[in-house]
């Protein structure tokens, strides 16, 4: 049974598209809490930085360690409530403290926490304060997806960095046996293997470098090769990436399609077809979405939020799942209402040309929205 603490702490950590004020305000809170702490563990390696300043920069660092040291408590009384049918709160807690966001959290608060006891070097308290800019990877989605894309792209990563590798040794080889007897940094092949690797990834230290005539024309063919072979794992790091985040998009398109009710008659292979046409707009509060008079080119589905408006048939408000601007689209003729957010707002837009393939290919969906316009027409719904 939650009590009111856990109440509390759980509107606190609220997570999800439309946060609580104090959710926010605590989220922010907390990011600036950790940018300042990770900030500060830098720039303590510099001697006599603060100054006169060091008192005020060790309180600020004091009131950072017990921010965070109260989001930790937090997450960790909320973890033994989320346990699940015949899951003890013990297992849950295990679960979440070993868990990557759990590992980041303990890692910026703990070792410091035992380091007041135990006494913590100065080398150390460098490397756990600069570990704790882990905690805002819960805040984004960038370290899970190259988790994704490393994941992903497992094998081409593993069959580039062979290439790379055999390449590497295959140069240091043939330098070995051009320079070996003129050159005394060639003068073995894990010495020759240095050169190979500072050239193929195009550094190029300068700090060993052939100098008999065969050597340089070898050394030439390794650095072309090396500018060639430099954007193998790149590319397929780029490729994952694009890939993946086109994925994340469709499966987020695919979720805000499935929750207007317009599109809940629809099977699963027509909402993948109509999800790759719509896309996704933003509002803030007071932002016109369309204008009166204005040629409409485009159709709104509200997917959060809600917007108000006002033309021909008098004010008017719209909610989640209703959609607005198809009478521009059919009669092909100026907007008869302007309509503004009221709130922040996520959109699904569809522009005239894909209007016109959705209504070739569900005569039904076009049944509805002509119904639609034609009561909003006639002043019975807003238009």
């Amino acid at each position: 049974m939650l009590t009111r603490v856990d109440h509390w702490a759980r509107g606190l950590l609220a997570d999800g598209p439309k946060l609580p004020n104090r959710a926010r305000l605590y989220r922010w809170t907390l990011i600036l809490t950790i940018v300042g702490a990770t900030t500060i563990a830098a720039l303590d390696t510099v001697p006599g930085v603060w100054g006169p300043f060091t008192s005020w920069v060790t309180l600020a660092e004091q009131l950072g360690l017990v921010v965070m040291a109260v989001d930790y408590g937090l997450r960790l009384r909320l973890s033994c409530e989320h346990h699940g049918a015949g899951e003890s709160r013990w297992l849950a807690l295990g679960r979440y403290a070993l868990s990557p966001y759990g590992i980041c959290d303990f890692l910026a608060v703990v070792p410091f926490l035992l380091g007041e006891a135990v006494g913590l070097t100065a080398d150390a308290a460098t490397i756990f304060g600069l570990l704790r800019f882990l905690k805002l990877a819960r805040y984004s989605p960038a370290l899970e997806t190259l988790g994704a894309v490393i994941l992903n792209e497992f094998r081409p990563l593993l069959s580039a960095l062979f290439i790379v590798f055999l390449l590497a040794l295959v140069s240091a080889t043939v330098l070995y046996f051009a320079e070996r007897h003129v050159n005394p940094n060639f003068a073995t092949i894990p010495q020759s293997l240095w050169w190979a690797i500072v050239t193929l990834t195009t550094v190029g230290y300068g700090d060993v470098v052939p100098t008999s005539a065969l050597g340089r024309s070898l050394g030439g063919v390794v650095a072309v090769l090396g500018l060639c072979m430099f954007a193998l794992p790149a590319s397929i790091l780029a490729s994952g990436f694009s890939e993946e985040m086109r994925r994340h998009d469709f499966v987020a398109n695919w979720k805000l399609v499935a929750k207007v009710p317009f599109f809940a008659r629809l099977e699963a292979k027509q909402i993948a077809e109509i999800t790759a046409l719509l896309r996704p707009h933003r509002a803030v509060k007071g932002e016109v979405i369309v204008r009166q008079g204005d040629i409409g080119e485009d159709m709104y589905f509200i997917t959060l939020g809600e917007v108000e408006g006002e033309g021909e048939t008098g004010r008017f408000s719209l909610k989640e799942g209703d959609f607005f601007g198809e009478i521009s689209l059919i009669d092909r003729r100026p907007r008869t209402a302007t309509v503004r957010a009221v709130g922040r707002c996520r959109f699904l837009v569809l522009n005239a040309r894909d209007f016109q393939k959705i209504v070739a290919g569900y005569p039904d969906l076009m049944h509805v929205i002509w119904e639609t316009a034609r009561a909003r027409q006639a002043g019975a719904l807003p238009s």
